[in-house]
């Protein structure tokens, strides 16, 4: 019987089980020639792993690598030998040349089901593209400077010199489709590629050339109601143009599916922006309420409760409606259990709330508890915003909520142990002596050890099923983690990131813009460190997110007081600040911070 049962349990679980595939790791580049400011796109492929790390792409000298997230497939087939599932998690980054030369792609480490794969270092090679007077990219704003969280319209302008010869000259709409979208970066003008035309306008103008002399140039504008969510230069960094120009063109036979000539042969040129004129500032530290957590715009709050006569203890829901102008997708809750006056009588959760937006109006809930009867309201709740017109803080309060609070009913232990039986209830036993409810009354034998042996494989078969089970759910969930928790990936990266915006402000000749992007870095790195809305977060946020974190005071004022030398450095208020120091201070801070849990 023992040998049948595991015959079929194996059986069984042959039936189900999937084939055990080695982790496959492989890397690819799209190309080993590109011109400088023309992207390239790296791949790391990683099959069938059942967990990994996400590779710690390395900083490429002459060259700015921006990571686009993963993407990940999956293809299940049955064979005779089990159900075959074969998974791909493929990490894509572009890399962008800054210099003419060989730039090298050092080695990416990658860690998969416990064993550590290293590719090969790879050499490109970044051709010279002399964009002279062909193209310009250009960015305003309807105000030269704005608050961080506050909206902005911008437009982006594509000026393209039109590419004539004496016998063709292109019309604006074939010269607009020389523009390569793919490997364009557009920041947050993208959207205006969504649907099925492009959200564009045109107009032709003229220029002066490099040579001096008027040009004319077909103009393209796109434009966009942003919100920018970090203090210094606007989205500087973030867009770049590529435009395959023509060198030769020819008519095109099939007119009527398409323009009247084809390009016969093109290069790449491309441009950033090489000045943003829209300058974001942070809301100033001085005077910030203790309740403001990063609202910025003109808001109304009120609050409703239900139920409203409890007994303590008992859960009272209250609802927070704020309505307002700004980002409410981006607005955070005031922090309820900051507020003394609702402590004092009630327990309140210390947690971040979500909200719900609906139109105008986002509404967030908590879960409040009376602690003694004498409680008679909810007492008003503050919520603090910044009004980017007047330039002030502004703290609102909710109107009090009247309640009833009883006292909480008790049930005596003497009510517990002397309650009486059921009515009617019988009091005596009664002995049957036949049919089939007969008393069975052979003490004896009924007390006499009985005792079935288990053998230890019938326990192994037992056994294997749950722990089976349990390891797939233990891989499942970590693969889970890794693929779907946007936290999780923002603090292993947020290093990364940090480093590279300073890096990037190393270069950067303007004393003030370079400061910006250093405190952006800094406020950046706590930000994905802590999960929080980037464009929320302040100095006064940082300082608390790592004193709550219990992050040690010294370096909690070596950060604070970074933080406060670039702004000073930012808007002109410090003299004698230099970058090279505030750089190697934020090193110093972000690395201190890296091994901590906060």
């Amino acid at each position: 019987m023992f040998v049948r049962s595991a015959v079929i349990w194996a059986m069984l679980v042959g039936m189900s089980a999937t084939v055990a595939r080695a982790a496959d790791v492989r890397f690819t580049v799209s190309s080993r020639e590109t011109f400088v400011g023309v992207p390239i796109q790296v791949e790391v492929i990683i099959e069938n792993a059942d967990e990994h790390d996400p590779p710690e792409f390395p900083e490429i000298d002459g060259a700015d690598v921006r990571y686009l997230g993963p993407s990940t497939q999956q293809f299940t087939s049955i064979t005779a030998r089990g159900r075959v599932v074969r998974s791909t998690v493929t990490h894509v980054y572009s890399v962008v040349p800054q210099r003419a030369g060989v730039i090298v792609i050092p080695s990416i480490a990658v860690s998969a089901d416990g064993a550590s794969t290293t590719t090969e270092p790879t050499e490109i090679e970044v051709k010279k593209s002399d964009t002279g007077d062909l193209l310009f990219v250009e960015i305003s704003g309807d105000r030269e400077s704005v608050y961080v969280g506050e909206p902005i319209d911008v437009t982006l302008e594509i000026w393209l010199k039109p590419f004539a010869s004496p016998n063709v000259q292109l019309s604006e709409n074939e010269m607009w489709r020389t523009v390569d979208r793919q490997r364009s970066s557009w920041g947050p003008f993208i959207e205006n590629f969504q649907g099925r035309s492009v959200d564009a306008t045109f107009r032709t103008d003229h220029r002066d050339g490099v040579d001096g002399t008027r040009h004319r140039y077909f103009v393209y504008a796109l434009k966009r109601r942003v919100w920018p969510e970090r203090p210094g230069t606007f989205v500087a960094d973030d867009i770049r143009v590529v435009v395959q120009y023509p060198l030769s063109v020819r008519r095109n036979r099939f007119t009527l599916l398409g323009g009247r000539y084809e390009i016969a042969e093109s290069r790449p040129v491309s441009r950033g922006l090489e000045r943003s004129p829209i300058v974001v500032k942070a809301p100033p530290s001085e005077g910030q309420p203790a309740a403001y957590a990063g609202a910025v715009g003109r808001f109304q709050i009120t609050a409703s409760a239900a139920p409203v006569e409890v007994s303590v203890g008992d859960p009272i829901t209250v609802t927070l409606s704020i309505k307002g102008t700004g980002r409410l997708e981006l607005l955070r809750a005031p922090r309820l259990a900051a507020q003394e006056s609702l402590t004092a009588d009630f327990r309140v959760p210390d947690e971040e709330l979500p909200g719900e937006v609906a139109g105008v109006i986002k509404k967030f809930s908590q879960s409040i508890r009376a602690k003694h009867d004498r409680v008679t309201e909810i007492p008003p709740i503050e919520f603090s915003y910044f009004d980017p017109g007047a330039e002030r803080y502004v703290t609102l309060k909710s109107n009090p909520i009247p309640i009833t609070v009883k006292e909480s009913s008790r049930l005596a232990v003497s009510e517990i142990i002397e309650g009486g039986g059921l009515p009617g209830a019988p009091t005596e036993l009664t002995l049957v002596e036949s049919g089939l409810l007969a008393n069975y009354d052979d003490l004896d034998r009924l007390l006499t050890q009985q005792s079935t042996a288990v053998g230890r494989g019938t326990w192994g078969v037992v056994a294997s099923g749950p722990i089976l089970f349990g390891a797939c759910s233990l891989i499942q969930r970590r693969r889970d983690r890794v693929a779907g928790d946007s936290g999780f990936t923002r603090r292993r990266s947020a290093r990364r990131n940090a480093l590279s915006a300073i890096n990037r402000a190393t270069g950067d000749a303007n004393e003030s813009s370079a400061a910006g992007e250093i405190l952006s870095a800094v406020t950046g790195y706590v930000a994905d460190r802590c999960n929080l809305p980037v464009g929320g977060v302040t100095r006064v946020d940082v300082v608390n997110s790592l004193r709550v974190g219990g992050v040690p005071d010294e370096l909690v004022g070596e950060v604070d007081g970074l933080l406060g030398d670039c702004e000073g450095t930012q808007y002109g208020a410090l003299d004698g600040r230099s970058v090279p120091d505030l750089i190697e201070r934020a090193r110093r801070c972000i690395n201190g911070l890296e091994p901590r849990k906060f």
